[in-house]
């Protein structure tokens, strides 16, 4: 890894990096995508991604990671299952695991939108967003 950043840094290189680990991701990243069932849900510089969540699985997803800080205190938990991918439910995929899913989550699929995140712009698909704050 950071042989790769060192390449980058020198020669000017941009990497489209994908993990399921997301120490490496904080570590090489500076722009992140995070994905559900196959779809971008967030897009954000990785500062504001990983401090002012606005998706709610993404905000699930950092509250899941292990913080030695916090042994002892319970996580919390994404409920349900995942949706089968070659039958995804209507509409927003991540509603039947969402805790701020409403009406209109069930049935129309949000679509990516440019939203203002802690002094930056970021992208997020979700009807949530502009209606809660974590």
């Amino acid at each position: 890894l950071n042989l790769m950043q060192n390449l980058q840094k020198e020669i000017g290189l941009t990497y489209l990096f994908i993990s399921h680990n997301l120490s490496v991701v904080h570590h090489i990243s500076d722009r992140v995508g995070v994905m559900y069932l196959g779809r971008l849900v967030e897009l954000a510089d990785k500062k504001i991604l990983f401090n002012y969540p606005l998706h709610p699985y993404t905000q699930l997803l950092l509250d899941a990671i292990p913080d030695i800080r916090s042994v002892g205190k319970p996580r919390k938990k994404i409920q349900g299952e995942v949706p089968n991918p070659l039958e995804p439910p209507a509409g927003c995929t991540f509603h039947p695991r969402c805790p701020y899913a409403k009406d209109i989550c069930r049935k129309v699929n949000p679509e990516m939108r440019k939203v203002e995140n802690m002094g930056s712009i970021v992208e997020v698909a979700c009807h949530a967003v502009g209606n809660w704050r974590k």
